[in-house]
């Protein structure tokens, strides 16, 4: 009697409720691993694959943000490249318009002063005739009168 009582009160030494309790976390482990965890590592392994997906995705992202600016770069440039053709062949034409109405100008102002001169010599040939027939009296008359003609 006094070696039971000494096993029941020893708590080192296994007893039924050890055992009892010990099968209740085994049955509450089991139940864990049979089902709780299949659907967390279902979560994880969908968790990963979106990783995995977001990754190659990011990647594309990246290859096709890296060929887009490529060709944002090259577009840009033949972009400066045409300006820069455009700007010149505008300066040529403008050159060429400049020309083109000076000489214009300039055949103009010719013609005009052509004309204007011509009118001007007309106009000297009337008045100089016209002088003519009105200082040929004037002249005889005062030659008359310093030479003392008999006209008075």
């Amino acid at each position: 009697m006094r070696a039971e009582s000494l096993a029941a009160e020893n708590f080192l030494l296994p007893n039924g409720t050890f055992f009892v309790e010990l099968a209740i976390f085994l049955l509450v482990f089991a139940v864990i691993w049979l089902f709780v965890v299949p659907p967390i590592r279902e979560v994880l392994d969908q968790r990963e694959a979106r990783v995995t997906e977001a990754a190659d995705h990011r990647r594309q992202a990246r290859e096709a943000f890296a060929a887009a600016e490529d060709r944002y770069r090259s577009a840009l440039a033949r972009a400066h490249a045409d300006a820069a053709r455009l700007r010149e062949q505008a300066r040529n034409e403008g050159r060429a318009i400049l020309v083109a109405n000076r000489d214009h100008a300039r055949d103009r102002t010719d013609e005009m002063v052509a004309t204007a001169t011509a009118e001007l010599r007309t106009q000297a040939a009337a008045a100089a005739a016209r002088f003519d027939t009105r200082l040929d009296p004037l002249a005889h008359d005062l030659a008359d009168r310093v030479i003392g003609g008999g006209r008075r």
